[in-house]
Parts: C-alpha cells; structure tokens; sequence
C-alpha cells in the first residue's frame, strides 16, 4: 500500500483468543485471529478472504471495539483504538450485516431505522427527514419504502436498506461483513454496483469480509487470505488473483465454479484433520505440497510488495 502517507486504518500484529477448557493446572485457547498486521488508506476497500471460521469477522468486531483483542493495536487516523472507540468515532466506523432479517429491526419502520442513528448522535431533528429522504434515495429506493417494515421487503431491499443505515452518518470506513451471501446471484451483483458507487461517490473505504472470491475480486483493491486466524497471504488485488502463491490461495481459487459446466474442474483433494497442539505451519495438515520443513513456522516472505506465509515461495 501506499506509504507516503498515514493510512486510515493501521491493524499491528492483532491476536484474539478463546478460551474453551479450564482445568486445575491448565486452560486451552482457542486463537481465533492470530497476529495479524494490515493498512487501509481513505477510498479505497480491503478484502478479507477465507473459510468460515478463519477469523474475518472477528477482526471486524475487534475493529468496531465490539469485542478486545488479547495483543497488538488498532489504529485510527493514527489515533489508537483498541481498547476504546469515542462517540464521535463511532460516527465515522460504521457497519452492514450479512442478513438484514436479523439487523433490522421488526417493530420500526424503514423510517424510525435509517432515522435512530441520528437521533443517537444528536443530529437536530428539523435536519432528520431531509436526511432520511436523501439517504434512501442514494440507495436507490424511493420515500414510499420509508413507510414500510422491513418484513414488507424483499432481500436485496432489506439489504438496501441496512446499506443506508450504514452511510446516513457520512461514515469514512465501513465493514461489511458478508453483505451478498444472504442474497440470490443476480441481487448479489446489483448489491456490488450499489456499494461500488457509494465508495466512489462518497470516497467510503470498506473492509470487505467474504469467503466469495468473485465479489472480492471485483471490489477490492488490495485482498488478505485468511486460514484459521492466520493470514496466508496479502497483496494487490491484480497480483493475488492473476498470480496466487500460497497454496491455501490456489485451493481458494480452484474452488470456485466454472463459467460453464464445459470447463469443469479436477477439485484438489485435501486432508481434513487438524491438530491443535502441532507447532508447524498452521496449513499443514491440509497442505497438499508439505514437506518436512512444514513441521517448523515459516517467516513471512516480501516478494514484489505481496507478503506470503509459506516455505516454497
């Protein structure tokens, strides 16, 4: 990224973790983000990247100070973060869920919910419906779906409508925590478009948190993988999609579909089991090119700006 100048967000060796058994003489942690370093700059959008649970939406929640990190820092603007996030922040880090069926809230009107947000801030309530009106439209709904509920509303509409909650404060960073996964194909790629205006339009920067490779290609600038807490890899978008390095990566990517059942693929065939207690790579057990020197952690690798977290590279 682009160091001449202070990133927006700064994220420095990030660790979170979990209890899940306590003993007499020991306790075992789970880690669900592991030392986990990256930088976002204004406008442009991050893509997390990686199986259900490799950690992206943590890193969301510790973002967003919903959750404390066990090491490591958040910076914001340069101004630290981690352990607590201001009111007038709050106003600038907002956030879209993955199902707006249970983000949205079912008793209120599409109103009262675009117009809470304001009112929690304090925004002077004769500005209120201007803002309202204009945020619904910037989303491209029109007033009359200010006076519905949200069980009224299809998918993509609902998800429209979470999207103006999450701008209608002027937010200059947004996580959005798998906002097309609820959403049938064709919804999915309007939803995209909307979101790739806004930042355009509103120099918005995202972290986008998926596990779809395609709508993170298509959307971010710069992508990090993910592997059970653990980042793979990280680089240019362009670099990560035309040329991925780790093998976690390339197993990411001959995953996906193919544009026609013509091209079908030979899917990679990889073990399942782990062990928490190995001290090795963490991929090992799943790796299909491991080798000895698998068994000890490898260092990160800088090649051409890219970062990757593997012996054979």
């Amino acid at each position: 990224m682009d160091s001449s100048r202070q990133p927006l967000l700064k994220v420095e060796n990030l660790t979170k973790r979990y209890l899940i058994k306590k003993g007499f003489f020991s306790k075992n942690y789970f880690t669900a983000v592991n030392n986990v370093s990256f930088e976002l700059n204004t406008g442009q959008v991050l893509g997390l990247v990686g199986e259900s649970g490799s950690g992206k939406s943590t890193i969301g929640k510790l973002i967003l100070n919903l959750i404390k990190p066990d090491e490591g820092r958040i910076l914001y603007n340069g101004i630290d973060i981690t352990n607590n996030l201001s009111k007038d922040l709050r106003r600038e880090i907002s956030i879209i869920f993955q199902d707006p069926r249970t983000s949205l809230n079912p008793r209120f009107k599409i109103y009262d919910i675009l117009e809470e947000p304001l009112i929690v801030h304090n925004i002077p309530k004769n500005e209120r419906k201007d803002i309202v009106v204009k945020t619904i439209k910037s989303v491209e709904l029109d007033e009359t779906f200010l006076d519905r509920y949200p069980h009224e509303l299809s998918g993509g509409q609902r998800q429209r409508v979470a999207i103006a909650r999450a701008i209608i404060l002027n937010p200059k960073l947004i996580i959005a925590d798998e906002p097309t996964s609820a959403l049938d194909v064709t919804v999915q790629l309007q939803i995209v478009n909307l979101l790739e205006r806004l930042k355009n339009e509103k120099n918005i920067s995202f972290i986008f948190i998926s596990h779809d490779l395609n709508v993170v290609g298509k959307l971010s600038d710069y992508i990090v993988v993910l592997y059970k807490g653990k980042i793979m890899e990280k680089g240019v978008k362009s670099d990560i999609i035309e040329n991925p390095l780790h093998p976690y990566t390339k197993i990411l990517f001959e995953s996906l579909p193919p544009h026609h059942p013509k091209y079908k693929k030979t899917i990679i065939s990889i073990m399942e089991q782990d062990d928490e207690s190995f001290d090795g790579c963490e991929f090992y057990n799943r790796c299909p090119i491991k080798k000895d020197e698998c068994k000890t952690k490898p260092n990160y690798k800088n090649i051409n700006g890219r970062e990757v977290y593997c012996h054979f590279v």
